[in-house]
C-alpha cells in the first residue's frame, strides 16, 4: 500500500530541491521587483508556497488548504500560488512535521496528536471523551480557548496556526481479527497508533498493545500483521483502502479526529502584512468549507464501509460505560501536565 501512495511521486528530498530550484528562480525575481506586486486593485504574491499534506486530494482536510488561492482570488483580489502535494508525497507524517519547521516546507497538517512531540498545548483535544460531538467540536475551534492555546503553541514552534478542521469525526476502533463488543475482548491486539501519549495510553487502557506506526506504513502493516487493527476514522479508511486488510469496527466514539493545520513562521511572515491579513481570511473560510463537508461525508463513508461487508458494532448502553470508564482512566495521568482551566474551559463547551 505504501508503494500505491506514492507512486508516480519524488522522494522528499528530490521534491523539496525541485521546489527548491523554482524558488530560487522566483527569488532572482524579486532582487529585481518586490515580492508584492500591484496591477489594477489586484495584489500578487510572487513566492510560490508549498504545502505537503497526508490527505488525499479531494478530502476535506486536502480542501482546506487547497481552497486558499481561489478564495483569495475571488474575494480577496490577491494572486498567490500554493503548490499542494498530497498523500504524504513529501514524506512520512513526522518527516513532513519536522519539514515546515525548517522551513524545507511551508504548510503541513496532520491530527493534533501527531503535534505532541512538539508541543503540549493541545494535548487536551486528544484526551478520550474530550470532544463529544460536532457541534462542541464547532464550539471549540472558534473559542478563546481555542486561540489562548494557539498562541502557546506558537510560542513554542517555529510555526503558524491556521484554521482547524475536522478529519473524518470520530474514529472507529478497527481490527482484522474478531468483534470487540467490549474493551474484554481488546486483550492480546496490536494497534497501530500515532505517536500521541494519550492515544498510546487509550490503547493501553482498553487492553491492547499500541504501536506507532507512520501512516503511509498502516496498510502494510496490516497487511503482514505487524499490527491487527488501528483507530481511525471511516473517510481515512475508505479513502486508503484499509478496508481491504480489515474485517471488524467498533464505534467507541472516544476520539473525535482534528487535523491541525500550520505554516512555517518565516515563510507566513515574508508574506507583506496586506497579504497576511487576507490569507487568514481565506484560510479561515476554507476551512469552514471543509468542516461542513467533512461532517457531512461521516456518516457516507460509513455506509460506504458497510456497503464493503466491513461489520461496525455499536455497543450497548452497559458496554459503552465499559468503553468509557477504561477510556477516561486515562485522564489520571494524561491530563497531568495540562493547567486545570483548559480542562474547566473545554468541559464548559459541552
Amino acid at each position: 500500500m505504501t508503494s500505491s501512495l506514492t507512486k508516480g511521486a519524488a522522494p522528499i528530498a528530490s521534491v523539496a530541491r525541485r521546489d527548491s530550484m523554482r524558488r530560487l528562480g522566483a527569488a532572482s525575481a524579486v532582487l529585481a521587483a518586490p515580492s508584492l506586486v500591484k496591477a489594477s486593485g489586484r495584489l500578487r504574491y510572487l513566492k510560490p508556497i508549498v504545502a505537503g499534506l497526508n490527505a488525499k486530494e479531494g478530502d476535506p482536510s486536502y480542501i482546506s488548504i487547497a481552497r486558499i488561492p481561489q478564495i483569495l482570488k475571488e474575494k480577496y483580489e490577491v494572486d498567490l500560488e500554493l503548490r499542494v502535494h498530497p498523500s504524504s508525497a513529501l514524506g512520512t507524517d513526522l518527516s513532513q512535521l519536522e519539514a515546515v519547521q525548517t522551513g524545507f516546507i511551508d504548510i503541513t497538517s496532520n491530527v493534533t496528536g501527531q503535534f505532541a512531540q512538539f508541543s503540549n498545548a493541545f494535548t487536551f483535544v486528544d484526551l478520550p471523551y474530550a470532544i463529544t460531538s460536532w457541534d462542541m467540536g464547532a464550539r471549540l475551534f472558534s473559542s478563546d480557548l481555542w486561540r489562548d492555546q494557539a498562541r502557546r503553541f506558537e510560542s513554542q514552534t517555529p510555526l503558524v496556526v491556521l484554521p482547524p478542521v475536522g478529519a473524518g469525526g470520530f474514529r472507529l476502533l478497527w481490527n482484522s481479527r474478531r468483534a470487540l463488543p467490549a474493551p474484554d475482548a481488546v486483550k492480546g491486539l496490536k494497534f497501530r497508533t500515532t505517536t500521541s501519549p494519550a492515544e498510546i495510553a487509550l490503547i493501553r487502557a482498553w487492553g491492547g498493545s499500541p504501536t506507532p506506526l507512520a501512516w503511509t506504513e498502516t496498510y502494510n502493516g496490516l497487511k503482514n500483521g505487524l499490527v491487527d487493527g488501528m483507530h481511525v476514522q471511516p473517510i481515512w479508511t475508505f479513502g486508503f483502502k484499509m478496508h481491504e486488510v480489515l474485517r471488524h469496527a467498533t464505534a467507541v466514539d472516544s476520539i473525535f479526529a482534528v487535523q491541525f493545520q500550520v505554516m512555517n513562521r518565516n515563510s507566513f511572515n515574508a508574506m507583506p502584512a496586506a497579504i497576511r491579513e487576507r490569507f487568514m481570511k481565506a484560510a479561515a473560510e476554507a476551512a469552514a468549507e471543509a468542516n461542513a463537508l467533512d461532517r457531512k461525508l461521516e456518516s457516507e463513508f460509513t455506509a460506504k464501509l458497510t456497503a464493503e461487508k466491513m461489520e461496525i458494532y455499536r455497543p450497548s448502553a452497559a458496554e459503552m460505560q465499559a468503553w468509557r470508564t477504561r477510556g477516561e482512566s486515562v485522564w489520571q495521568t494524561e491530563a497531568k501536565g495540562i493547567d486545570k482551566s483548559v480542562l474547566d474551559r473545554m468541559v464548559a463547551l459541552r
